[in-house]
């Protein structure tokens, strides 16, 4: 088993969850931010968490939550708990990046020269373009987008 955090998040999962939004689109994206304010919440917390146990009552609610959210909007037990890993993920990966940043931002690549890499010297001036939030955002839109259609692949939305 994993080292214990000893307390990096410890709190900083404590949440009324009756107070989240019903529609499980919503509710999702609510316990992401959610998640990342709480780790933020703390110095290089991301950093800290990365590779040791969070198995506490706190994060177990936080998971819980979300797991629970997504069987009640109809999907399996399977997908919202491999959904639940990949969006903590997510949110871990991303808000990691920003603490390490917080004191030297990276160096910003606008172009990119090399012609062995035509993708990327066309998308250079995107590749590290917008804020942490804009790109938390987008990730957790796309992650949303997918879960959408896995519970409804003709695109119709739920029964």
């Amino acid at each position: 088993m994993g080292r214990s955090r000893g307390g990096v998040a410890n709190g900083g999962f404590r949440r009324d969850v009756t107070a989240l939004p019903r529609r499980w689109e919503d509710r999702v994206r609510a316990l992401a931010r959610w998640g990342r304010g709480a780790i933020r919440a703390r110095r290089d917390a991301a950093r800290l968490l990365a590779g040791l146990s969070t198995a506490e009552a706190h994060t177990y609610r936080f998971a819980d939550t979300m797991i629970q959210t997504l069987p009640d909007a109809g999907f399996s037990p399977r997908t919202a708990a491999w959904a639940n890993w990949t969006i903590f993920y997510v949110v871990l990966g991303i808000t990691q990046e920003q603490q390490a940043h917080a004191a030297e931002p990276p160096e910003r690549v606008t172009e990119f020269d090399d012609p062995d890499y035509p993708a990327l010297r066309e998308a250079a001036a995107h590749v590290v373009a917008g804020t942490y939030e804009e790109r938390f955002e987008f990730a957790l839109n796309m992650q949303v987008v997918a879960l959408r259609a896995e519970l409804d692949p003709m695109g119709g939305g739920p029964a």
